[in-house]
């Protein structure tokens, strides 16, 4: 049976792995309030998924955008999350102005109502970390450490496949990526799938710990599809603001440390706990994953000689994770949006190289 049998829509159906299971303890995000409400463009971001969190940052703190909204009677509201699958379970086309996704979770999105994919957020690899184990294969029958529904979900499935695996040769274990460091150190578990910062965190503790599979992974920038629509000029300045962050960042070595120093502080305002990872390493996977990108934030043709997410969404469909009948005309339209090609082609009109942060 397919894991879409739980779950039906009149677009198509889709099962992001968690949100079907009941669980008794109340989700952090149920308390979100994200009903529509005049005067408010909310913001989905994610504190702890690097380097995506460079650009919330520094969106956030962008005072050309806080007056460009304001002409429009507008003020900017932002609502934090674990994981881009979170983001998807309380999606609408109404929650939310803009949201930061990885791959496994933009194509979930793109199942559940229709959107907008206005450019590449990063592109690195979501990394297996084990202790004491060089292969993969010797994984069988181990505790593997996972965020369902995630961009690296799907990097540890690709993996267990070219390992001759499938995930129920091994014992998933779900837990939150901040506590996979931890979890792997203590023994809880013998390897785990994650993004940046995680695995960074970890090689840095221990030689015995090691990256022992990478897997390609993407993230993007995303707009219902309702909102470029109905409010343009919103969703213009919300892009604008998000092409400004990667050209200041790249202006300076301090303006990059600075935004890192906001992501650090927004990360641990969220957590309540300390950083984890130093300055110098916030930098160093802001500059790999963004800004050292060729062509960032443009969104390429291709990601590993194909359209992007094709290649997602077939691995998906293939395990049963996004139903048979689902089609990829709704992935291939989201990235038809052309608000990031008229932005750059008028830098001057939309201030894409002046500048106003907060300090």
């Amino acid at each position: 049976m397919s894991w879409c049998a739980s779950v039906r829509s009149s677009v198509a159906c889709v099962v992001i792995w968690g949100v079907a299971a009941a669980t008794g303890a109340q989700e952090y995000f149920e308390s979100y309030d994200l009903a529509p409400k005049p005067g408010v463009v909310n913001l989905a971001v994610q504190p702890m998924a690097y380097p995506l969190a460079f650009i919330s940052s520094a969106m956030q703190r962008d005072r050309i955008l806080r007056v460009e909204l304001k002409q429009q009677g507008l003020s900017l509201r932002t609502f934090n999350f674990k994981k881009g699958s979170d983001i998807v379970k309380v999606a609408s086309a109404n929650a939310f102005a803009m949201a930061f996704l990885g791959d496994m979770p933009t194509v979930s999105m793109s199942v559940k109502f229709p959107i907008s994919i206005a450019g590449l957020g990063k592109r690195n690899f979501s990394s297996i970390v084990a202790r004491d184990f060089s292969r993969l294969e010797e994984l069988k029958g181990r505790r593997i450490g996972y965020s369902a529904g995630s961009s690296s979900h799907l990097v540890l499935m690709r993996g267990l496949k070219a390992a001759n695996m499938t995930e129920k040769d091994v014992q998933l274990v779900s837990m939150e990526p901040a506590h996979m460091p931890d979890a792997l150190d203590n023994g809880e578990v013998d390897a785990y799938s994650a993004w940046e910062p995680t695995p960074t965190i970890s090689l840095a503790r221990s030689t015995k710990n090691r990256a022992i599979y990478k897997g390609m992974s993407t993230d993007w920038v995303v707009l219902p599809r309702e909102l470029v629509s109905r409010q343009p000029r919103v969703a213009m300045a919300l892009m604008a603001s998000y092409v400004r962050a990667v050209n200041w960042m790249r202006r300076s070595k301090s303006n990059v440390e600075m935004v890192a120093r906001w992501v650090l502080a927004d990360g641990n305002a969220f957590t309540a706990e300390p950083s984890k990872l130093g300055l110098d390493k916030a930098v160093d996977i802001a500059h790999k994953d963004l800004l050292d990108v060729p062509g960032a934030p443009s969104i390429p043709s291709q990601v590993d000689g194909m359209p992007p997410l094709l290649r997602e969404f077939a691995f998906l469909k293939e395990l049963g994770a996004v139903a048979p009948q689902a089609s990829e005309d709704a992935l291939r339209s989201a990235f038809e949006y052309s608000g990031l090609k008229k932005i750059q082609a008028d830098p001057r009109g939309y201030r894409l190289f002046t500048f106003d942060y907060d300090s």
